[in-house]
Parts: structure tokens; sequence; C-alpha cells
């Protein structure tokens, strides 16, 4: 039933990005590639998104244990967001099936103290910079106008959503039917204080 779900939210997100978003560009990718001088409410989205990246790999990449390997479906995410990261859960089983894949230097790294906090100030710094110096107004514009900026506002969206199903999909993988994974509604910082609580 959970990869049916799963299925159904991927299909919907690759029809909605073909057929339901804007056609334009109006220019707001090249400026952010480019850094050409973006406006901050739409730098701070599209930097979320690497964030979420490195989120998800942190979460994932500890229990690259099935048989179905994570770590190509995070490295994807990089570049595709959730388009990427979704199809894992359809052919992952959920059960160690070997060793993790991934050397545990990485691991540990991704989950130092020094490397979440980091992604929390950087979180933290480019909210307070993109709400004041942000012009909402022009990102409505964007979002109405440009493919680009209207999937990425739809993927920062989905990921948010598939940061608490993670956090319900390891909690269970271990036994623990707890309501921990509510936590994750919190963009970014709720997926960052769970890994931060884990550690400790």
């Amino acid at each position: 039933m959970q990869r049916m779900i799963v299925f159904m939210v991927w299909t919907a997100f690759i029809l909605y990005a073909v057929f339901a978003a804007p056609n334009g560009n109006a220019g707001y990718l090249e400026s952010l590639i480019k850094m050409d001088d973006p406006d901050p409410s739409l730098l701070m989205v599209f930097s979320f998104l690497g964030i979420y990246a490195m989120i998800f790999a942190a979460l994932l990449l500890e229990e690259d244990d099935s048989k179905v390997p994570a770590w190509p479906f995070v490295i994807a995410s990089f570049f595709l967001g959730a388009f990427a990261l979704l199809p894992y859960f359809l052919f992952a089983s959920g059960r160690a099936e070997g060793r993790i894949r991934i050397p545990n230097r990485l691991i540990q790294l991704l989950h130092s103290k020094a490397f979440l906090l980091l992604l929390g100030t950087g979180t933290t710094a480019l909210f307070l910079y993109g709400v004041s110096a942000g012009d909402f107004e022009l990102y409505g514009k964007a979002f109405r106008t440009s493919q680009f900026v209207h999937i990425m506002t739809v993927d920062f969206i989905v990921l948010t959503l598939l940061s608490v199903y993670l956090i319900y999909w390891k909690e269970r993988r271990h036994g623990s039917e707890n309501m921990r994974h509510w936590i994750g509604m919190v963009p970014m910082i709720g997926a960052l204080v769970y890994l931060f609580k884990k550690r400790v």
C-alpha cells in the first residue's frame, strides 16, 4: 500500500511538472545558476533544495544495506530532488540484506555535530536573508511564469513531505511505532533535529 502511494505521488509529480507547470523561464534559472544578482527569496528556496539533498544523504546512507543501493538515488537528488528520491522507496525493501555500502567515515561525517550544526546554521541564515531581503511579489510572479521556479517550489514541498515519510520509514525499519516522524513537517530543521537527537 505504501509503495502504491509513493508511486502515485511520483507519477503525479512528473505529470504535474510536464503538463501543469508554466512553460517559460524568464531568465530566473540562468540568474540563479550564474548568481547574477538573483532575488534573495529565489536564492533561499534554490539553496534549500541543496540542503535537503545533504539531509537526505545523512538519513539514507547510514542504512544503505538493502538489495537496492541508496547512493545512486542520493547523488541524483542533488540535481533532480524528489524526482530522484521517490523511486528508491518503490524498490527498496526496507530490510537489511547485506553490509552497509558507505564507508563508516563518511557516515560519521554526515552525522557529526559540526556538520549538522553547519546545515542548521546555513538553513537559518538563508531563511532570515530570504524573508528579510526577498521580494515575495516577484517570487509569486516567477512561480506563475517560470517552469523552473514553479517546479523548484513544488519540489521543496514534496521533499518536506518526503522527509516525514523517510523518518517514519526509518523508525519502522527499527521496530519503533512512535510519532517522531511528524517533526519532519518543519522544513529541514525538523529532520536535522531528528538526526541530532539520534546521535546523542
